[in-house]
Order: C-alpha cells, then sequence, then structure tokens
C-alpha cells in the first residue's frame, strides 16, 4: 500500500469503517472526538490532551491513532507508555487483537503476520515485507538506548502516565518529571512527534503544567491569549505544547461534551452519588480535569471570614509562624510566614502573610525585620530547622543588632492534612478572621483552598503551625509546671505587651 498522509479526515474514516464494529458499546463520535484528531494527526511534535474520564481518550488516541500510524505508514516505530507496564501491555494487547482479528483491516492494509510476539513488544510485517514495531513501556521505565533497525522511536503515546502514587508527594512529581524530561523525551527521534491523553489529577501534575494556563503563565500578558469555554480551554498562540483540557459537562448541565453517550440526567445522579460519598474532589477531578471541589475542601471559602473596620482598630498580641525552604530539597520551595493577633475575646486575627524565595541569610533579615514591628510573644519554628541551618546566622544577627526572638519550636506530624487540623477547626469555628483587603490575601485563600493538590504548599504549612503553636500555649499545666517558677516566669512575659527577649525554652 502507498504511503498516505494521515489527516483528521483521513483517521475519521478509518476508525468509522474498519474499527467502530469492535469497540465496546460504540456510541456517536462527538465534535470534541474530532477535534482531538485535528490535534494529535497535526503537524506540531508536542501534543497534549487532557480529557474526562469515560470519554474514549484511549480509544480513540491510543488505541485508532496508534494504529493508523503504523497502518498509514507515517510511523515505524512507536512506543505506548502508561504509568504502569501492565496498562500499557494492555493498550499492545488491543492492537494485537485488531490486527489478528478484524479481517477487514488485514485484507486493507495487507498484513500477513507478526515476526515478534511477546506481551510488550510487537513487530508486524506486510504483505509488500513493510515492517512496523510497537513497544508497551511503564512510567519511569528505563529508555535510553532504546532503538530498532538503528532508529529511535518517531512517535511516541503516553496514556495516563501518572497516578495518584506519582502525583501525591512533591518529590515523586520532581522524579517523574525527571524521568520524562531526562529518558522519556530524549528517546524520540529528532523529527518525532509525541502524544499525551490523560486525565489531570494533581494541579502540579506533569499534564496540568503542559496545558495552555499553565504554559501561558510564563509570557507577559499571556493570560489574555487563553480561551475559556463552557466545555474546553486551549490557546490561539504557538507554545511549546499544542494543547487543550476539557470538561464532561457545564455545571447546570446544560451543555455536554459527549451527549451521545452520557445525558445530563446521568451526569447529575452521578455526581450526587459521589458527593453522598464525601468524593466530590474525586468528581471534579474525574470529569472537569480540576482535581479540587470547592463544595468538599479541607478548608471552605466560608471559612475565611473578612475582618472589619473594627476588627482592625483592636489592640492584639502578635504571634508568627513561619515554613521555611532552606535545604536543597526545598529550593523550589517558598518560605512563608504568617503573623496573626489574639484579640481579647480569644479570636485570631490574620494580618499579613509574606511569601518568597530566600536563603538563609534573608531568612534572618525577614524575622527580625517581623519581630521589630510586631514584637510577637513567639516565633513558631519547625524543629531542627534552627539547629541545622539558620542557627548560627540568627544567633550572630541577634547579637550584633541586640534583638532577640523568643522562639517555639514545633515538631509537626508528617501528615500535612493531620498537621493542618487544628487551625482549620479555629477556621470552621468562626474564631478567625482576615485581612482580605490586602495584596497578599487572594494568593493565601487559593493556595488553602487548593490543599492538598495545589502545587505549593508553603503558606499552608506556616498557617497550619500557628493552631499547632496557640494549642500547645493554652494546653492545661501540668502539677510540676505549675508548680515551676521558671515556667510562671514565662507565663508572665507571654502576657507582657512588648515581649522582647530571649525564650526561657529554646536560649533564642
Amino acid at each position: 500500500m502507498a504511503e498516505s498522509r494521515l489527516s483528521a479526515e483521513v483517521l475519521e474514516g478509518f476508525i468509522c469503517s474498519v474499527l467502530r464494529r469492535n469497540f465496546d458499546d460504540p456510541a456517536d463520535n462527538a465534535d470534541f472526538h474530532k477535534e482531538i484528531w485535528q490535534y494529535v494527526c497535526s503537524p506540531d511534535s508536542k501534543v497534549a490532551i487532557a480529557a474526562p474520564r469515560n470519554h474514549a481518550k484511549s480509544t480513540v488516541v491510543t488505541h485508532a491513532y496508534t494504529l493508523a500510524s503504523v497502518l498509514f505508514r507515517e510511523q515505524t516505530y512507536v512506543i505506548i507508555v502508561s504509568d504502569t507496564v501492565g496498562q500499557s501491555v494492555q493498550f499492545l494487547g488491543d492492537i494485537k487483537k485488531e490486527l489478528l482479528e478484524n479481517e477487514d483491516l488485514r485484507n486493507l492494509f495487507g498484513v500477513r503476520e507478526f515476526v515478534k510476539d511477546t506481551e510488550d513488544d510487537l513487530i508486524c510485517s506486510m504483505d509488500d515485507g513493510h515492517l512496523f514495531r510497537i513497544q508497551a513501556k511503564g512510567s519511569e521505565q528505563k529508555l535510553r538506548g532504546l532503538k530498532w533497525k538503528n532508529r529511535r522511536p518517531g512517535l511516541i503515546v503516553g496514556d495516563d502516565m501518572e497516578n495518584d502514587e506519582i502525583v501525591m508527594n512533591r518529590d515523586r512529581r520532581l522524579k517523574f518529571k525527571r524521568w520524562f524530561y531526562g529518558a522519556l523525551l530524549p528517546a524520540l527521534s529528532d523529527k518525532g512527534k509525541i502524544r499525551l491523553v490523560g486525565t489531570i489529577l494533581h494541579l502540579d501534575s506533569l499534564l496540568e503544567n503542559l496545558m495552555p494556563s499553565s504554559l501561558l503563565k510564563t509570557i507577559a500578558g499571556g493570560h489574555k491569549s487563553l480561551i475559556r469555554e463552557d466545555l474546553r480551554e486551549y490557546t490561539d498562540v504557538r507554545l511549546s505544547w499544542k494543547s487543550i483540557k476539557y470538561r464532561a459537562h457545564t455545571e447546570d448541565y446544560s451543555k455536554l461534551l459527549w451527549p451521545q453517550k452520557k445525558s445530563a440526567k446521568e451526569f447529575k445522579a452521578m455526581k450526587e452519588d459521589y458527593a453522598r460519598q464525601g468524593l466530590s474532589d474525586v468528581y471534579s477531578q474525574e470529569m472537569f480535569n480540576v482535581p479540587v471541589d470547592e463544595a468538599d475542601t479541607f478548608f471552605k471559602k466560608q471559612d475565611f471570614i473578612a475582618m472589619t473596620g473594627d476588627h482592625k482598630k483592636k489592640k492584639l498580641l502578635y504571634y508568627i509562624t513561619c515554613d521555611l525552604a532552606v535545604s536543597q530539597s526545598q529550593k523550589a520551595d517558598y518560605s512563608a510566614f504568617c503573623v496573626a493577633g489574639m484579640d481579647d475575646d480569644n479570636k485570631l486575627h490574620l494580618v499579613h502573610v509574606l511569601k518568597e524565595r530566600l536563603d538563609s541569610l534573608q531568612i534572618v533579615d525577614t524575622m527580625l525585620a517581623l519581630q521589630r514591628i510586631y514584637k510577637p510573644v513567639l516565633f513558631g519554628i519547625e524543629k531542627g530547622v534552627i539547629q541545622k541551618s539558620i542557627g548560627p546566622y540568627l544567633n550572630e544577627a541577634m547579637q550584633e543588632r541586640n534583638e532577640y526572638i523568643s522562639t517555639a519550636l514545633l515538631a509537626p506530624s508528617a501528615d500535612k492534612l493531620t498537621r493542618a487540623r487544628s487551625i482549620q477547626a479555629r477556621m470552621r469555628a468562626g474564631a478567625v478572621r482576615f485581612d482580605k483587603d490586602s495584596d497578599w490575601y487572594q494568593s493565601f485563600e487559593d493556595e488553602l483552598i487548593r490543599f492538598p493538590r495545589d502545587r505549593h504548599d508553603d503558606q499552608v504549612d506556616a498557617w497550619a503551625y500557628m493552631g499547632l503553636m496557640l494549642d500547645k500555649m493554652w494546653e492545661t499545666p501540668s502539677e510540676k509546671e505549675d508548680e515551676d517558677e521558671e515556667y510562671r516566669l514565662m507565663v508572665r512575659k507571654f502576657q507582657s505587651d512588648d515581649m522582647v527577649g530571649r525564650s526561657p525554652i529554646t536560649g533564642y
């Protein structure tokens, strides 16, 4: 068969005439399927598509597009990658079945036999002697040196390459991205193509970072080029990746991405079922490609009560907590500081949040500046940070400037959700007010609302420490502590409006 350029129209005809009868419970193709075919058949080398679950993205891309690429002889060496080898082997198995059992396909394209047939590798020969190869690989599998007939893969198809185990831990996300950019992309031939399809599982997932909204953040005025419609998000400017993000339906169900497959009534019942199980965020992730549902977030919109003019006039006893990024592993993170004051009604007022990338000396300067401005009762810092990183700088700076900070060393749990429970409870009880007019506020609220699936959680951690420190301070003292003269002195110092000096606990 003569080589023919694969276009969206050719791919659609191939699917409808040769493959469709073998699909499980086939429904008519939707307009967005045709748009996906335009994307994957485009001349762009890098294409990423985020689509909802159960919308045939694997069928129309991983199965149909891969088959068409080799049968129309656009590609001779293809790699299919999924989150596990087992999943990619299953995709390859479906392709093998089509090549073996679909007589229309075999006769039309002249499929002869499998020269090689293992679980994760296929080499197929055609009647005219032409050969093509498809291999199945798992995420983070070794790929260096992949070649066949002295050529690297001309097409890589990635289908749901990420899973919850990969995306829910920052170090694992970074490891996966390093593998993607350090091993998978370099395995592609110089003029090769990569096509990614999947569902977005985290706001710092690889797939999310390839979406138009994320790519445009690096361009001045880029947000103006982002096109958000009811069911899709894309851009009309040329970027390093050609990408698009879909959602299954609008909030009011008036528009559906694939109305031929599922009705508004079925979607509504499905969403209500997820909500009953406390899994609204999972529905949002799977159907909207947004892994956070504001109706079911850890921190809720109604928890953020605004400070009024009267609140801002109150006399406050200040406390400061921080989450410091001081190690090499945290170099992409921010240092965050939260300044909050307690009024005489035991209501907490968050008056300032600072979030910046700082080195150790800058952290110390910032701490001393905040100390001078607010004169906090305590400065809460994670245990180990002072001893292992900023301690020498802090001691030297305090002695030189004759300014001393009373620090409370906090030993939080490793589980960030557990760590944040205390401050969440205060907010939920209506005992916290926020200065919503400040320029730092919106970024703070956005990060808390998206927790724990946002790409950063530095402000969340600093804020969580505030709850832990305040809870520790108001714990009922033991009988021994009550009799301890030093303890009583410390309490009196805490109650002083301008308490400045070394902490009787830490010495700082």
